[in-house]
Parts: structure tokens; sequence; C-alpha cells
């Protein structure tokens, strides 16, 4: 079996949920190393000093930002100088991760794999990371260049979890929605928000933010990281998921695939939806092409089945078996 490494940002506890869907694919033996584990130390009595300063009389908060980051690259740097080699290691967040960190690792595999989970017109300095990689994934088709060694790889769900008996007749709201606060997509969120409320449609609406925010009607704010396992309970709990795409890019965000896991309704503003074989308008409502007026029918419809087959493709296990095959 090939000893394999994942490296990636160690987020929302997706990394457990991997190694959990790991041992459930029959991959016991995954090592993994994160951007940034290690708390941040001042090197010396000066930075401390010197950050000290800076703050105090410049008001200048990148300072130590940039300490940070340092630190962040140096501590990378040492580990993989002294990891062993592996027949495959697989890079994810590739866009946190500096060039000086990359040329070592490069060394220390036969095959070095980057899988990229956001458009790359939101990274662009991506772009510059590429020529590392023996194959790099994206999940917008409109950023695969085969010629450039981009290929295309969709988000997925994780496969460990079989109780899917989880009827949507019992949920707790209609629709669920959690995201980042972004302002020039709040507008939209507000006025689907208001839509659902005139409709008589119970929702769900979560946004975080750094700064702390009221609530805005039925939209509640926090600035705490909710755990993914946390946001599957909620999924769990509603009959339709409301996916809102980012202008950068026309990717299918993980809301999809969670929604195919567990039979769940999307109503998404993301017409890119319709070129995959799993959609059918009577689960998936899209925003600005199907009638407003339909929504509250939509919703409490039944949820049309989907052939095991297709969604098996969307698996946690399908998407790693993708990205460790020989070519």
């Amino acid at each position: 079996m090939k000893k394999i490494l994942i490296i990636m940002h160690d987020y929302a506890g997706i990394p457990d949920l991997m190694k959990k869907n790991l041992r459930y694919s029959g991959f016991d033996d995954v090592d993994f190393m994160f951007y940034s584990k290690e708390k941040f130390k001042y090197r010396n009595l000066s930075q401390k000093i010197n950050n000290f300063y800076r703050k105090i009389i410049y008001k200048d908060k990148k300072y130590k930002e940039n300490l940070r980051l340092q630190f962040i690259e140096d501590t990378l740097i040492k580990k993989a100088e002294h990891m062993p080699q592996y027949d495959l290691i697989l890079m994810l967040n590739t866009d946190l991760f500096p060039d000086s960190f990359l040329e070592i690792i490069r060394t220390k595999t036969v095959q070095l794999i980057g899988n990229h989970w956001d458009g790359l017109g939101r990274t662009p300095q991506i772009y510059s990371k590429i020529k590392f990689f023996d194959r790099f994934f994206v999940f917008d088709q409109d950023d695969v260049d085969e010629k450039k060694n981009i290929f295309f790889l969709t988000n997925f769900f994780f496969d460990f979890d079989t109780d899917l008996h989880i009827q949507s007749e019992g949920a707790q709201q209609d629709v669920f929605y959690i995201g980042t606060y972004v302002p020039e997509r709040y507008g939209l969120l507000k006025s689907i928000s208001d839509i659902f409320s005139m409709q008589g449609i119970s929702q769900k609406m979560m946004l975080f933010s750094w700064d702390k925010k009221d609530p805005d009607g039925n939209i509640t704010f926090t600035d705490q990281f909710i755990s993914y396992q946390d946001n599957m309970n909620y999924v769990k709990q509603s009959k339709a998921l409301l996916d809102l795409k980012l202008k950068d890019h026309n990717g299918l965000s993980f809301r999809f695939f969670e929604g195919l896991k567990y039979d769940r309704k999307l109503i998404t503003d993301n017409p890119a939806v319709k070129s995959y074989d799993f959609y059918d308008r009577e689960n998936i409502f899209i925003i600005n092409e199907d009638p407003e007026a339909t929504l509250k029918d939509f919703i409490r419809a039944p949820y049309k089945a989907i052939p095991e087959g297709i969604k098996n493709k969307y698996s946690f296990t399908r998407w790693f078996n993708t990205l460790t095959s020989s070519r």
C-alpha cells in the first residue's frame, strides 16, 4: 500500500472526519501535516518590544501578523526538512503554503497532488505554484486547463455515516443556510430571507463574522467557528439547504453534496448545477430561473430519489481514490 501524507489547514474538524472516513474506506496508514498547529511565540525580547512600540506609536497591527506568518513558514520548513519519503503527498488549501515549503516537499515524494477548494480567480497566487505538482485538481470547470496540468474534480460528501434514515418530515426548519458574512452577498441573502418569511417558509440563517453583529430579521451572526459535524446536524434537521455562490467562481460548494447524501433539496443561485448528472428540478430550485411563487410547494414536495450509482460518484472514498490513483 502507498505511503501517503495529507497536508492541509486544520479547519472546522474536517481532518478528523477525513481520518474517520479513511479508516472506513480501508486506508489505515495515512499521515497528516497541518498548516499551523504550533502557537506563535516571539523569537526574542527585541521582537516583542518592537511589536509593542509599533502597535502603540504607529498603530501598526501588521508587524505581528508578518512575524506570525514568518514563524509559520519557518516551522513548516523545519518539518519538511525532517519528514520521511512518501509515495504520494496530497496538498489541500494550496494557496496557504509558501514556495519555499513546496520546493522541499517536492523532493520528499514520488507524486505531489494538489486539490484546491476555491476558484482560482479568488486566489490567483495559485498559478505560480502549480508547477510544483504532478497533477492539480480544481472544483470549477471553468478553471480546468489540462494542457497546464489543471484537472476537474468536484467536492464530496463523507460516506462513513451510513445511517441515512433521517426523514425531512420531522425537520426543525424548512431551509438552512450557513456562511461567512460577505458584504456584497449579504443583500441577496437578506432579500431571499424576506421572501421565505412572506411565504411562510421557516428558516435558520447563520453567518460567521469576526465583528459582533446583532440579528437582522431571521439572520443571526456568530463569531465562533461551527464544526463541520455540527453543520451536518443542522443539515439533517432541515428540509432544504440554501446555497449562494461567490461571483468569482461557478464550482459547486460542499452544500450540494451534503444535500445529495441526505436527500435534502437545494435552493441556489448557481445555474452551473444543471450540467451535473444529479440535477433534477424537483430537487434543485435555481434562483432567478425557477418561479419564485413555487418555492413553498417546491420545499414541501417529496424529494425525488437519485440513483445510488450517481450518488456514490461524489463520495469521499471516490474523491480520495481519484486523487491518489496512478496516472
